[in-house]
């Protein structure tokens, strides 16, 4: 049961980078008379997260963990039907948010590099902390959103984040995972 959820999380983790690779590669050759299709396709797209999540919980079981997913849908509901309604004052909001989201990607980040990387004698480790300091530095920026006056350079900023917070996460993945060798052994030294 413990190694089917591992595996399950492993191949959630390559496919969550592979779609935010293709995210920030789209929003960032994404033509500026798209941008205002692509912020509603961004708010339907919380929409439906929305709904799906809350769907699941109250189809599951209850847990502490369904209670926090609960309260994650109702965020990226709120911030959907925002997107939606308000498509004037959406670009903060979505700074904000992308900028808050590598922010905690980031913290989760050096968990791992310290938690998982560094305990297991990685050869490397460090450049998995570098990486995260780097991501927590791109989220500040896109919260703080001093240099960006139009939509259109907002969502290049965004889609360059996005795709290195995916790049990082393809790492984070690289450095936390127990590779086996060929003989059927961890490629870690004693584990």
């Amino acid at each position: 049961m413990l190694f089917e959820s591992l595996d399950k999380l492993k191949r959630n983790t390559i496919m969550s980078s592979i779609l935010l690779v293709a995210l920030g590669v789209i929003i960032m050759i994404c033509p500026e008379r798209y941008i205002p299709s692509l912020i509603l396709l961004f708010g339907y797209t919380l929409v439906v997260t929305f709904l799906v999540m809350m769907l699941n919980f109250f189809s599951g079981k209850k847990s502490l963990m369904a209670y926090l997913k609960l309260s994650s849908a109702l965020v990226l509901g709120l911030v959907g039907f925002y997107v939606l309604v308000f498509h004037s004052d959406v670009m903060r909001v979505l700074a904000w948010l992308f900028g808050f989201l590598l922010i905690l990607d980031s913290i989760r980040t050096m968990n791992h590099s310290f938690n998982y990387a560094r305990r297991s004698r990685r050869k490397g480790w460090w450049i998995l902390t570098i990486l995260s300091f780097l991501l927590f530095a791109a989220g500040v920026i896109l919260f703080a959103n001093f240099w960006w006056d139009t939509p259109v350079a907002l969502m290049k900023a965004i889609g360059c984040a996005v795709f290195f917070a995916a790049v990082v996460s393809a790492i984070r993945l690289y450095w936390t995972w127990p590779l086996r060798n060929a003989k059927g052994g961890s490629d870690r030294g004693n584990e």
